[in-house]
């Protein structure tokens, strides 16, 4: 197959174009860089420079000349505005290429904080983090401090701490109160599913990872890979409700109290390094600690098998 891959200066690329390559594709890569700026363009069989997805006409148009000079099969966009300027314009791709995306009403889902709170409060599975409009954040079942977020944001943009009443209501004056939400602010630690799941059998599988090191837009840098199939199953459940077909990536915070979904990803592979190799199946195990290829790499090993059995 021939595969586009976009974004490929992202953290996840090399790993993915790494697996793709090892199953005899060729990789056509592309990025908002020049070639000489993105290592991974020495990874891929021809590179391309496109403009930004936030030009989506452009975007889409250099997209289309892609699939139509390399004969495209297959499109994976690896970054959150890239994954919504596809799916977005589904219909002016020309090409008959499978786009790797979930369903655009499954996106859309996913990336409204406030819609997926209220739709997952009652599905006895997970525990959503519970979200209210800032226009209406004026009694609260939670007290301070809170966490203000936008409502459709990705990689954590606007995401702040809110200490006091007069602080929140002065941010109720100065922002738009249905474009954002607050969240109350829960102590723990962040753990991420990558999980894939084939919508005609139900089938899933996925890998647990807690982060240790986190950067201020939410990219794990360094990350322990846990055995935890009670989470697992519960990242399972929100595959399921979105009635996903493919890979997305699921946020949980472990507190106290409970795991609180916390945001859900639709781009294909947020850590791919651990998730693309080998389809599950390598030799990661749990309580290893990976770092990206930019880091050290340790790996600590177990007798126990890091990859999650697909399930029903």
């Amino acid at each position: 197959m021939n595969i586009l891959i976009t974004a490929i200066g992202s953290m996840s690329a090399p790993a993915v174009i790494d697996a793709l390559k090892r199953a005899s594709h060729t990789i056509i890569g592309c990025d908002i860089y020049p070639e000489q700026w993105v290592y991974a363009s020495r990874l891929v069989d021809n590179f391309v420079q496109v403009p930004r997805a936030t030009d989506t006409q452009a975007f889409i148009e250099s997209i289309n000349t892609i699939c139509d000079q390399h004969r495209i099969d297959a499109i994976i966009p690896l970054t959150d505005v890239e994954v919504d300027t596809l799916s977005d314009s589904r219909d002016k791709l020309r090409s008959p290429s499978t786009l790797a995306l979930m369903a655009a009403d499954s996106i859309t889902l996913a990336r409204d904080k406030l819609a997926w709170s209220k739709q997952f409060a009652d599905n006895g599975i997970f525990l959503p983090l519970p979200s209210i409009a800032l226009a209406d954040a004026h009694t609260l079942s939670f007290g301070f401090p809170l966490i203000l977020k936008q409502r459709h944001g990705r990689s954590s943009e606007g995401l702040r701490r809110v200490e006091t009443e007069s602080e929140l209501r002065e941010l109720r004056e100065r922002l738009n109160g249905d474009e954002w939400i607050v969240q109350p602010w829960l102590p723990g630690d962040v753990h991420v599913i990558d999980i894939v799941r084939q919508r005609e059998t139900g089938e899933w599988a996925g890998v647990t990872r807690k982060e240790l090191l986190r950067t201020a837009n939410g990219a794990g840098l360094t990350v322990e890979i846990l055995q935890d199939d009670a989470l697992v199953a519960k990242a399972a459940e929100v595959a399921r409700l979105l009635d996903l077909n493919g890979c997305i990536n699921i946020e949980f915070m472990r507190h106290s109290t409970g795991d609180y979904l916390m945001d859900i990803n639709p781009p294909l592979l947020r850590w791919g390094r651990i998730f693309a190799n080998g389809r599950l199946r390598h030799d990661y195990q749990p309580s290893s600690l990976f770092q990206p290829p930019a880091y050290t790499t340790r790996c600590c090993r177990t007798k126990r098998p890091l990859y999650a059995p697909l399930r029903r």
